[in-house]
């Protein structure tokens, strides 16, 4: 039948795009295991079986990235209606059953398979094929060039050394003819694999170490010993064990050495460079910034972004707070700069305009945000909180806050709301009233500003100006009879109240906004005093802003968190049983005459000092000393900069000074004297391993004249008795 022909024509195509697409598959993991394997065999002298093995990985992902070998037929007739027009996109009645067609789809299904043998199919796996190909052919050039360069590179001999005579690797190595390491960096550093002929390493953490190292004689054996307790066997890469091999990450500081056979090389240091995370600098704006009446919503942002390798991605999180009391709102957004990032560039000069009309502040509204970057490791750092302010000038206008029972202020502080809504109604009728009235209503406020500036002085000890009741020092006002009065005259030039910086009527913090309210009072005088009232009322407001703050500070913005609590058990409440409930017991200190690491680390010090003098040492000193030179090794595990040096002179100590027993059995025997450099080496780093002391209260030493001083300050205000 028509319809059966037609599904058989879906199902070849079917199994043959499958075919193809498997094909592709092989044909990329080719390519790909060609050229790890011709790495691998260059670099790091791996065998060609580990190619094989590399094939069937990378056919097997090739097979999930391109599941091509899962076509279906639905997938056959959805490519087939969209590439032959002529199929009048009816391909997917192939496949339902005769018995569910009418007749019209009868009809349709005979056109269909029609044009599907007179047609041609589509091909869609054809290029990619071609492509794969081309690959594989370029990584088979490829392998083909490093394996003619393998087979060119001479071989060096067992006999020929790579290390002159006089290197040190000689000296602490003995049998060790030449060293090559490979250090591959890993992938979030982007620095490229380096190579060095010295056993000391300085590497990033997460490195790839490959070693190679050629011996002066065939050797049975070869092992690197870290940190003085894992032992690790390196594989001979030649027939004759002269050439050796060993590759391992590195991940934690430490050192290590080498043995062969049975001779130990000296210590060598693993120092691991850590990969910080990124620092965050914001230079402007400020923690805390206020958007004061008219001045601009737009707050340039300014950050510096540092990361020792290279920034992945940044960002900035802000939050707006809005609303008071209980209904406050908050809504979090994240903000993107104005450039990429490559992960290639350690450092970036970043500049963005906070627009809070655009973010959706509103007066009154905070905007809390911090910046936020991520490295190429994925280690991510995050900024301060910094908070921007925007006013309600509605609010400040208002008396909320003034009339409370606690108001430490008098009732004239609520005068600046008078001065700001009297100014604002002198800028409405500014073009109603002529040129010389707005300057005498200007200038008469400023007059009033002037006043109230006075009334807030008093409060900080400042004196009175001239006009001002208590005010100036005016030398005509003597009466007759005062002439000759000194204090009349103490009275009119000294100051007998407090001043600014000593008044007492407040606390520091309160007295500190307050000097900032008279300075913006001041500001606003001054333009109010030379006709700018439109230039006066910012500082107007700040200044009564500055006043409703002392009553009733700025709300602070605390993330929510939920809190969990343990469940009370309501069979247990009420009960009256207290057979559960038992006192407190202190357990006493065991007592231990032990002592700690501190204290041996203390006696070891000691020790040292006379370790050259004597030439008899005790078993017990020995023992402290190797005791201190255990802690020496953690520490030098840890840090091998600092204390590497210290711990292997230790080593030479603790070799040559071993004791040895007479004849008798009974004391120890003489041994050869240490070298005074390895002392001194030994000491220092104990020094810095040592806690620092803590201060205790102490006697002060007594002054040069005898305590004459304390003597005569303590008896020059006690009355002298009479004899």
């Amino acid at each position: 039948m028509a319809e059966q022909q037609g599904k058989n024509i879906l199902q070849s195509l079917r199994q043959r795009w499958r075919l193809q697409g498997i094909a592709y598959c092989l044909l990329l993991a080719l390519a790909a295991s060609l050229l790890f394997t011709a790495i691998l065999h260059q670099w790091m002298q791996r065998p060609l079986w580990a190619g094989a093995l590399m094939l069937v990985v990378l056919f097997g992902v090739a097979l999930l990235v391109f599941p091509y070998w899962r076509i279906s037929l639905q997938d056959i007739t959805r490519q087939l209606d969209g590439n032959l027009p002529q199929l009048e996109e009816s391909c997917g009645l192939l496949l339902k059953p005769v018995e569910e067609l009418g007749p019209l789809e009868r009809l349709q299904v005979v056109r269909t398979e029609a044009a599907l043998v007179s047609g041609r199919a589509p091909r869609p796996l054809q290029k990619k094929l071609l492509l794969a190909v081309g690959l594989l052919a370029g990584a088979s050039l490829v392998y083909a060039g490093f394996e003619r360069t393998a087979g060119k590179r001479p071989s060096t001999p067992p006999s020929a050394g790579i290390v002159s005579p006089a290197s040190p690797l000689l000296k602490p190595n003995p049998g060790i003819r030449s060293v090559d390491i490979r250090i591959t960096p890993p992938a979030y550093t982007g620095r490229a694999l380096r190579q060095q002929q010295d056993f000391n390493l300085q590497v990033e953490a997460g490195a790839v170490l490959n070693w190679e190292l050629t011996t002066d004689a065939p050797a049975d054996s070869l092992q690197f010993i870290f940190n003085d307790t894992v032992r690790t066997a390196l594989s001979p890469t030649n027939r004759e064990h002269t050439r050796w091999a060993f590759t391992g990450p590195v991940r934690r500081p430490g050192f290590y050495q080498v043995k062969l056979q049975d001779r130990l090389s000296d210590l060598y240091k693993i120092e691991v460079i850590q990969d910080e995370p990124p620092h965050i600098f914001i230079r402007t704006p400020k923690p805390y910034t206020v958007v004061d009446f008219g001045e601009s919503q737009k707050i340039p942002l300014v950050v510096r972004l540092q990361d020792d390798y290279g920034i992945a991605d940044a960002a900035i999180v802000a939050t707006i707070a809005s609303g008071s009391g209980e209904a406050v709102k908050f809504k979090e957004q994240t903000l993107g700069w104005d450039r990429s990032f490559t992960g290639h560039q350690p450092a970036y000069d970043l500049q963005k305009t906070l627009d809070l009309s655009a973010l959706g502040l509103k007066p009154g509204d905070e905007l809390y945000f911090y910046c936020r970057a991520k490295d190429n490791r994925g280690q991510e750092s995050r900024s301060d909180m910094y908070i921007i302010s925007l006013p309600d000038t509605a609010r400040l206008m208002s008396l909320d806050g003034l009339t409370m029972g606690m108001d430490i202020k008098p009732e004239y502080f609520r005068s600046e709301r008078q001065i700001i809504l009297e100014t604002e109604q002198l800028l409405k009728e500014k073009d109603t009233i002529s040129l010389s009235a707005f300057n005498s209503r200007s200038n008469d406020l400023g007059f009033d500003q002037k006043l109230l500036r006075l009334r807030y002085g008093k409060f900080l000890g400042e004196e009175a100006e001239e006009g001002v009741p208590g005010g100036g020092h005016d030398n005509d006002t003597y009466a007759p009879g005062d002439f000759g009065n000194a204090a009349k005259i103490l009275d009119a030039y000294t100051d007998k109240h407090d001043n600014a910086e000593d008044a007492t009527y407040f606390e520091p913090a309160i007295k500190a906004q307050l000097k900032a309210t008279l300075t913006e009072m001041w500001n606003a005088e001054l333009r109010l005093r030379t006709y700018k009232p439109a230039e006066a009322l910012p500082y107007a407001y700040k200044a009564l802003r500055l006043l409703k703050d002392l009553q009733q500070k700025s709300r602070a913005y605390v993330a929510k968190t939920g809190v969990r609590v343990t469940p009370l058990d309501p069979a247990k409440r009420l009960s009256g049983k207290l057979e559960a409930i038992v006192g407190p017991r202190q357990l006493p200190a065991a007592a231990s005459s032990e002592p700690g690491p501190a204290d041996i680390l203390r006696i070891s010090l000691s020790l040292l000092e006379q370790w050259g003098k004597e030439t008899m040492r005790s078993r017990a000193s020995f023992e402290v000393l190797q005791r201190a030179g255990r802690e020496l090794g953690k520490e030098a595990a840890a840090h091998p900069a600092e204390y590497l040096a210290g711990y292997q002179a230790m080593r030479r100590i603790l070799g040559e000074g071993q004791p040895s027993t007479g004849s008798g059995g009974a004391g120890p025997g003489a041994v050869r004297s240490t070298g005074a450099a390895d002392i001194l080496l030994a000491q220092q780093a104990i020094r810095k391993m040592l806690p620092e002391a803590e201060a205790t209260p102490s006697k002060g030493k007594a002054p040069a004249d005898a305590g004459l001083s304390q003597l005569y300050f303590s008896n020059i205000n006690t009355p002298s008795r009479k004899q």
